[in-house]
């Protein structure tokens, strides 16, 4: 395991995600300052149905949930994001990252880089589980939980 002094570390911007960030880096040691925060990890934003649960989104609009339902990667919610758009802005953002990175992010998040680092199949990366509170380890082209 590298010393964790050497790894770089990187957060979406948001609260909950930085807050995990500073507690990981407190446990390790570390400052909890010590990460740079990235917009571009920022969670997949459901733009109108933000907040709502998919109980309401099918009564609102059933057949927009069901189109979703058949290509979760390349739906786009009104006013939304898809996985596609999602893994378009990860991509270079993952690319950048020049060393081992610890990055705290989001479920959506996880889904498009499995596709973009991990080699799942584009199809498959929306449907899979995310496990809060478990690491995803992106290596060799490929992933394991930790």
């Amino acid at each position: 395991m590298p010393d964790p002094a050497s790894l770089d570390y990187v957060a979406s911007p948001l609260g909950r995600t930085r807050e995990t960030m500073e507690i990981l880096r407190r446990t390790l040691g570390l400052d909890p300052a010590g990460y740079r925060q990235d917009q571009r990890f920022v969670e997949l934003t459901f733009g109108n149905w933000e907040g709502l649960t998919w109980r309401e989104v099918r009564g609102r609009a059933a057949s927009l949930a069901a189109a979703r339902e058949r290509d979760k990667w390349s739906f786009v919610p009104p006013g939304g994001e898809s996985y596609a758009m999602l893994f378009d802005r990860l991509l270079p953002a993952a690319r950048e990252l020049q060393r081992p990175t610890v990055l705290v992010s989001h479920g959506g998040v996880a889904r498009a880089l499995l596709a973009a680092l991990a080699n799942v199949p584009q199809h498959e990366a929306p449907r899979l589980d995310i496990w809060q509170g478990r690491v995803l380890v992106f290596e060799d082209g490929g992933y394991r939980w930790v």
